[in-house]
């Protein structure tokens, strides 16, 4: 009797430490978060790292990148559990940015001017800084160029958050979904936006919403099913 309360008091006080351990790291890491450019909230950026630390991921994929706001807390996840890639997606070039939005659309005259340049070099110096680069591969290209170096069901977390247009967005949804493992994750980004509504309702049909990692009215997570119809 006496060994196996020992053994367990041993388990709870290692598995405690480790927690103590996490929380601490998400801690040092999220005091940096503004060095990254972009609008990945800290409450967003924790539920990312935290699913990494639950499902340990081998590969991970990020649709729409910028200053990497929300790669950061990623890569710095699989760098505590030191398992994993995430491969970060974005042409960094205004003419993809602009496409599909009407030219008096707020949203093209702010991508049309930003200095797309000088965001990519901002993340890239950010990766070196924070020795991120083994966890990170950088693919400087559109979503629809990029999809096809992964073969279907190889991705455990994807995060979509590119183009908002209502095409690209649900084209992003499509063309990505058949790359998810079956039980597999995906992030998808401003779901309080009229455009992303056609590329929700593709998400809402094939996957269950997963509620306790959902960020207000910001993100949804989605969990790519068995049960689900292929279509």
């Amino acid at each position: 009797m006496y060994k196996v309360l020992s053994v367990l008091t041993l388990t709870f006080a290692l598995l405690h430490g480790n927690e103590e351990e996490w929380t601490k790291y998400k801690h040092n890491v999220l005091l940096h978060q503004k060095e990254a450019s972009g609008w990945c909230k800290k409450d967003k950026a924790e539920k990312m790292m935290d699913l990494i630390h639950e499902v340990h991921p081998e590969i991970c994929v990020e649709v729409g990148v910028f200053g990497g706001s929300s790669i950061y807390p990623t890569a710095q996840a699989l760098k505590y559990i030191d398992k994993g890639i995430v491969h970060a997606i974005d042409p960094w070039e205004n003419v993809d940015c602009i496409k599909g939005y009407n030219s008096n659309d707020p949203n093209y005259k702010w991508w049309q001017k930003v200095d797309l340049e000088k965001v990519h070099q901002g993340f890239l110096t950010l990766l070196t800084k924070y020795q991120l680069t083994e966890f990170c591969s950088t693919m400087v290209m559109t979503s629809e160029k990029a999809v096809v170096f992964f073969e279907d069901e190889s991705i455990d977390i994807l995060h979509i958050d590119g183009n908002h247009t209502s095409e690209i967005s649900c084209t992003d949804a499509e063309i990505w979904y058949p790359k998810v493992k079956q039980g597999g994750y995906i992030w998808f980004d401003d779901i309080n936006w009229a455009s992303t509504l056609k590329a929700q309702s593709y998400l809402n049909e094939r996957c269950a919403l997963i509620d306790a990692f959902c960020v207000g009215d910001e993100c949804y997570l989605y969990r790519k099913l068995n049960d689900f119809p292929k279509k």
